[in-house]
C-alpha cells in the first residue's frame, strides 16, 4: 500500500499545482499538458496498485507482511507534504544574487518595429536585445513598459535592478534579466513586483567596450506596484 500512497500523492500534488497555476513557479507554461498527463498517469497507477494490493490481501492476509517494503520509503512523502503545506514561490532577489545576469550576445536578428502604442509593453529580454544590438536604436526616446521584481543594488542608490528570470525549461536553469532603473523616488522592498514605464539611457561608451561588468540602464517615468503575472518567467523561445 505504501507504493500506492506515494504514487497517488505524487499524482494529486501534480494535478493540484496545475489546477492552482503554481506549477508555473517551477517550469515553463508550455509544460502544462505534459504535467497534466503525468499527473493523471501517476494517479491511475496508484489506484491500480492500491486495488491490486487490496485484492491480494483479501485472498492471502499474510501477503501484506511478506511484501512490505522498508518504511524509509515513506520518507518520499515529506517533499510532497512541503508542497502541500507551503505556497510555491519562484525565483527572486536571493537567486538573482547567486547567478550572473544575462547579457545579450551579438545577433544578426532584425528587430521588428515597436508596437504602435504610446507606452508599448516589452519583454525584458527584448528590451535588452534592442538596447545592446539594435542598430536602428528603436528604444531611444521611446517610453516602454517593463514588468519584473525589485532587486536592490548598492550601485544604484537612486534606483534598483528591475529583474525578470529567463527560463528555458525549469526554474533550475533560470538566468536573471536585469535593467538598472534610475530616478526612483521612493524605496521598494526586494521581490516586489512592479510595472514600470521607463526610457532607455544610451551608454556614453558602447557596451562591448565596457568590459564584463556593465548593465543596461533606463530612466523611470512611472512605477506601479503590480500583481504577480500568470507567467512570472520569460522564455527565450
Amino acid at each position: 500500500m505504501a507504493r500506492a500512497a506515494v504514487l497517488c500523492s505524487l499524482g494529486m500534488v501534480t494535478l493540484r499545482l496545475i489546477w492552482s497555476g503554481g506549477y508555473g513557479w517551477f517550469v515553463q507554461q508550455r509544460m502544462q499538458i505534459p504535467l497534466l498527463v503525468a499527473g493523471v498517469i501517476l494517479l491511475v497507477l496508484g489506484l491500480v496498485e492500491a486495488w491490486g494490493a487490496s485484492r491480494e490481501e483479501r485472498s492471502d492476509p499474510t501477503s501484506i507482511r511478506r511484501s512490505a517494503g522498508p518504511a524509509v520509503g515513506l520518507m518520499l512523502m515529506l517533499p510532497l507534504l512541503v508542497l502541500i503545506a507551503v505556497a510555491p514561490t519562484g525565483l527572486g532577489a536571493a537567486a538573482a544574487g547567486r547567478v550572473d545576469a544575462y547579457n545579450p550576445t551579438d545577433t544578426a536578428e532584425t528587430f521588428a518595429p515597436l508596437p504602435d502604442a504610446a507606452e508599448p509593453p516589452l519583454k525584458v529580454l527584448d528590451f535588452l536585445g534592442r538596447a545592446v544590438w539594435d542598430s536602428e536604436r528603436s528604444l531611444e526616446g521611446v517610453p516602454v513598459v517593463l514588468e519584473g521584481i525589485v532587486v536592490n543594488d548598492p550601485d544604484a542608490p537612486d534606483g534598483f535592478l528591475l529583474t525578470r528570470f529567463m527560463v528555458s525549461c525549469c526554474a533550475a536553469d533560470g538566468i536573471p534579466l536585469q535593467v538598472r532603473l534610475r530616478g526612483v523616488t521612493e524605496p521598494y522592498a526586494d521581490d516586489t513586483w512592479v510595472r514600470a514605464v521607463v526610457q532607455w539611457i544610451p551608454p556614453d561608451v558602447p557596451y562591448e567596450d565596457q568590459g564584463d561588468n556593465w548593465v543596461v540602464e533606463a530612466e523611470v517615468i512611472r512605477i506601479e506596484v503590480g500583481e504577480t503575472p500568470a507567467d512570472p518567467y520569460e522564455s527565450p523561445y
